[in-house]
């Protein structure tokens, strides 16, 4: 009886017992772990910190601006940026240094260092500035790789926001695959979102992981009352687009040359166009473009429904190479899938009648 006792009762507090001990050495050993780890430079974040500062550096530019009575007044603007190599290459935001008539970089014990304009891409809102690298301590980041970015993982953030030197926030990515517009940079579906601090001054600087490689180019922040909601440039639109702003001072890209809107069900009723549904309406065909020389034909009737201005009687495309297009964005990022001087086909709907139509792609003006 005694025995069964023990059985019954005396196994659930062996195992009570057991467990007890072992999330004891469990504690222990977390605890020493974590004590170690200050020993060794701080938290995860600190020691983050301190491996990304000296290769993020401090821009400020220098410009002017002509107001609307045409007088010209001194401009002043800062933002931030990051070295991508050893020979003083410094990865920032076109925004930043877009108008700029001087920039000023300084960095760890360096202050003031006159900067100069290598390349620059407003489509995707980046820019290469130089600096002399003699005798300068230059430690360039490590570029990490966008594409494997996750929901969830935990990012920081290092600029200048409102001129607050070195400045850190933390936080998640908090969606991939967002659309944000600029009067001239659009990002199609490829943005990174974060709830990292993004604010003014900001603008070039890295967004590491926890690896300390830079997977984002911290760019804008959702205007209004909106909080935590930051916008990344991902680091591979970047990494695809630096080797031709160094050699050539911008980014070459290939160019079909057309105007167009996205053509639905509704709007193909609405319109009255009977022979297709879906797809791209050509409202303009630049003289000269690829698509002018090809024969593509733009609208030629003005129509004008609830306050918007649509222009009728032009192509419809519906495919690139077999592929659909549904949208402007989707032709955009259809074309530049391939290089300047390449041929694509596209099937275009011309009244009743479907033709596929050679284009040869030149470089963007």
């Amino acid at each position: 009886m005694l025995f069964r006792r023990l059985h019954k009762h005396g196994f659930p507090i062996l195992i009570l017992v057991f467990f007890t001990v072992l999330t004891g050495n469990l504690f222990v050993k977390q605890s020493y772990a974590y004590h170690n780890n200050k020993s060794k430079g701080g938290s995860i974040i600190e020691r983050l910190f301190n491996k990304v500062k000296p290769s993020v550096v401090h821009v400020e530019v220098l410009g002017v601006a002509r107001l609307k009575n045409g007088a010209i007044m001194p401009e002043e603007d800062i933002g931030t940026g990051f070295f991508i190599s050893k020979n003083g290459d410094i990865l920032t935001n076109f925004h930043v240094i877009g108008n700029a008539g001087k920039i000023y970089i300084s960095f760890l014990k360096y202050k003031d260092i006159r900067a100069s304009v290598v390349g620059t891409d407003p489509l995707s809102d980046i820019a290469v500035i130089h600096i002399n690298p003699d005798g300068k301590t230059i430690i360039p980041l490590v570029l990490g790789d966008s594409n494997k970015l996750r929901v969830g993982e935990r990012v920081m953030a290092i600029g200048n926001p409102y001129n607050l030197y070195q400045t850190v926030t933390t936080g998640i990515i908090s969606g991939l695959k967002r659309s944000l517009f600029f009067p001239s940079a659009r990002f199609y579906g490829n943005i990174i979102q974060t709830d990292a601090s993004i604010n003014p001054g900001n603008s070039g600087g890295p967004l590491v992981n926890y690896k300390g490689h830079v997977i984002g180019i911290n760019t804008a922040k959702l205007a209004n009352n909106a909080q935590n909601i930051g916008f990344a440039i991902p680091i591979n639109l970047a990494k695809s687009n630096i080797p031709q702003l160094i050699k050539y001072g911008r980014v070459i890209r290939p160019w079909l040359g057309i105007e167009a809107i996205k053509l639905t069900e509704s709007l193909s009723t609405l319109l009255d166009i009977k022979d297709v549904k879906k797809g791209l309406l050509v409202e303009k065909v630049f003289p000269g473009s690829p698509a002018f020389k090809a024969g593509l034909v733009a609208g030629d009737r003005i129509i004008a429904m609830k306050n918007i201005t649509y222009v009728v009687g032009g192509d419809i495309i519906t495919r690139i190479n077999g592929k659909k297009v549904y949208s402007f964005s989707r032709l955009e990022e259809l074309i530049n899938t391939f290089a300047p001087g390449q041929v694509i086909v596209l099937k275009v709907h011309r009244g009743k009648s479907v033709r596929f139509v050679k284009v040869r792609l030149s470089s963007m003006p």
